[in-house]
C-alpha cells in the first residue's frame, strides 16, 4: 500500500462503527453491554471515571487494528476489500469473544464485570465484523 492514509482513515470508520454499534443498545436501553468501562476499569483497577480510559484505548486499538489487518493481508496477498475486510474482523471478534468470556469476565478485577452472559460476546463479534467490513470498504475505495 502506498499510502497509510487509507488504513487510517478506515480505522477510523469502522473504530466509529463499531463504537456506534456497542454504545446505541445501551443509550436506548436494551442492554447492558459496557465495553467501554469495562476497558478503563480493566486498566485502571477501578469503577470512578474510567469511561474516557476505555474509550481512547477502544478507538486507539481500532486505528492499530487497520494496520494489523493491512499487514496479515499484504503477507497474504489478498486485496484489502469488504469481504476480506469482514473475514478478519470474524475471526478476530471470535478471539475477542473467547478472551472476553474466558480472560475478562473471569478475572476482571471489577466483580460486575464477571457475569455478562452471551449477549456480550455475541455483540462483541458482530462488531468486529462490522468494523472488518467498514475499514476493508473504506481502504478499498480510497486505493
Amino acid at each position: 500500500m502506498e499510502s497509510i492514509i487509507p488504513l487510517f482513515i478506515g480505522g477510523v470508520c469502522g473504530t466509529l462503527v463499531m463504537t456506534t454499534f456497542l454504545l446505541v443498545p445501551r443509550w436506548m436501553g436494551l442492554g447492558k453491554i459496557d465495553v467501554m468501562p469495562a476497558v478503563g476499569s480493566l486498566i485502571l483497577h477501578r469503577e470512578q471515571n474510567v469511561f474516557t480510559t476505555g474509550l481512547l484505548l477502544h478507538l486507539g486499538m481500532g486505528m492499530t487494528f487497520a494496520f494489523i489487518y493491512a499487514a496479515f493481508l499484504g503477507l497474504s496477498r489478498l486485496p484489502f476489500n469488504a469481504m476480506t475486510g469482514a473475514m478478519l474482523g470474524t475471526i478476530h471478534g471470535v478471539i475477542v469473544m473467547l478472551l472476553v468470556a474466558i480472560a475478562i469476565m473471569e478475572h476482571h478485577p471489577v466483580a460486575r464485570y464477571h457475569e455478562k452472559g452471551l449477549s456480550t460476546g455475541i455483540s462483541q463479534l458482530v462488531a468486529h465484523i462490522l468494523y472488518g467490513l467498514t475499514v476493508g470498504t473504506v481502504v478499498d475505495i480510497m486505493h
